[in-house]
């Protein structure tokens, strides 16, 4: 197990409840789920080699990373200890994102129009070209880290050397902006077929709090999309999958529904982060794919019953998210939140010292908590989600 966080530690549990003897790696030695596996060891798992040399010494029969940005360090790693996995120039294709907007657009699968930039006078001339607004990002990062909505060049010149400074590569990718309601999707691909395990709508209605950054605030399954448009996102899923080659494990998209089109976002070879494979969606469905993927990383085949839907309840997540910065002071609330009606799953994932400094989230590393709610219907699980986090007050000492 690559990865052993507060969200790795579901994937762990459930490799033990599944009678697995797990190893689990991750680059900081007081990680939680370092204690919950069988064995816990730190290395960077960022490192090809570090992961090959532990899976050698323990001759593991599999290799599996939930909510963790490393598909092709997890890709390559398999490859080299001849265990099932996503091949490697497929990972690299679907992870990078501007090979895999490359693809969607050599393929015909509806994306944003784009550009790439390295210094700031080519930004500059690639957006106007484009046309305001539109949205920068790192081509190398993940959870939202330097991407904004730039509507003018005074905001392209001041968010630039921001973006850039998030890229190892030193590329920044201008995208169209396109505005529109946000999807979250999941599949499970095995055996020539996409079996479609996640569905629901992603939450930005803070986008004005947060302006120019985009920090989502949660989802909610079902998704109330009209059939027709859920009809449009799942094919457009389904080309996108195919166009990046993936035809083994898991998918999880981004994509946004704008008039009658449906463009995608991202298409990445993981589960999703942020507890929607392993918190919303099972509360929702019942389905959890980390099972069935454990399973496919050990190569054993994919059983159905395993991905299919046992029962069909709402599920709403919320998120604690700074919105000032300040010294932290303390946090209140939590445990009458923890008590409160239809409040299924509750994790603080960072636990601040008195007298830290926090800032004003950014992107989406900088939430501190989340929790979900199940309602009799969506618009109860929602009422009911808002409602608790509301509740929870995180204390700041304002910054002089």
């Amino acid at each position: 197990m690559v990865g052993a966080g507060e969200e790795q530690k579901i994937a762990i549990r459930m490799a033990k409840r599944m009678g697995l003897f797990v190893i689990a790696v991750d680059g900081n030695p007081k990680a939680a789920g370092l204690r919950t596996a069988d064995v816990g060891i730190s290395v960077d798992i960022k490192d090809v080699d570090e992961l090959v040399r532990v899976g050698r010494r323990h001759q593991v029969d599999g290799i599996f990373c939930h909510a963790v940005d490393i598909p092709v360090v997890i890709a390559k790693a398999a490859k080299v200890l001849h265990l099932p996995g996503t091949d490697p120039d497929v990972a690299d294709r679907a992870t990078n994102k501007l090979k895999r907007i490359s693809c969607f657009t050599r393929s015909g699968v509806p994306c944003p129009k784009f550009e790439v930039a390295r210094t700031m006078d080519e930004a500059e001339k690639k957006a106007k070209k484009l046309g305001f607004p539109v949205v920068i990002k790192p081509i190398d990062n993940a959870g939202a880290r330097g991407v904004m909505k730039i509507r003018n060049v005074a905001q392209l010149r001041s968010g630039f050397k921001e973006t850039l400074s998030y890229s190892k590569k030193k590329t920044v990718l201008i995208e169209q902006y396109i505005a529109g309601r946000g999807i979250s999707t999941e599949s499970v691909i095995y055996g020539g077929k996409i079996y479609h395990t996640g569905f629901g709508d992603r939450n930005y209605s803070r986008n004005r709090e947060f302006h120019p950054y985009f920090v989502e605030d949660g989802h909610s399954v079902p998704s109330t999309l009209p059939e027709k448009d859920t009809k449009r996102v799942l094919e457009t899923v389904e080309r996108a999958v195919k166009a990046l080659g993936i035809t083994w494990g898991v998918a999880k998209g981004d994509i946004i529904i704008n008039k009658d089109d449906a463009y995608v976002l991202e298409m990445a070879p993981r589960t999703s982060g942020g507890w929607f494979a392993a918190g919303t969606v099972p509360i929702a469905t019942g389905v959890n794919i980390i099972k069935p993927l454990i399973k496919m990383s050990l190569g054993e085949p994919l059983d159905e019953k395993d991905i299919s839907p046992r029962f069909r309840r709402a599920a709403c997540q919320r998120y604690i998210i700074p919105t000032k910065t300040g010294y932290f002071m303390g946090i209140s609330g939590i445990a009458k939140v923890k008590k409160m009606p239809g409040v299924k799953m509750f994790v603080l994932f960072k636990k601040p010292k008195r007298g830290e400094l926090i800032r004003k989230s950014t992107n989406h590393s900088e939430r501190y908590g989340q929790l979900i709610t199940e309602g009799k219907d969506i618009s109860d699980a929602v009422e009911m989600c808002e409602r608790a986090i509301r509740r929870i007050k995180i204390d700041l000492r304002m910054v002089a």
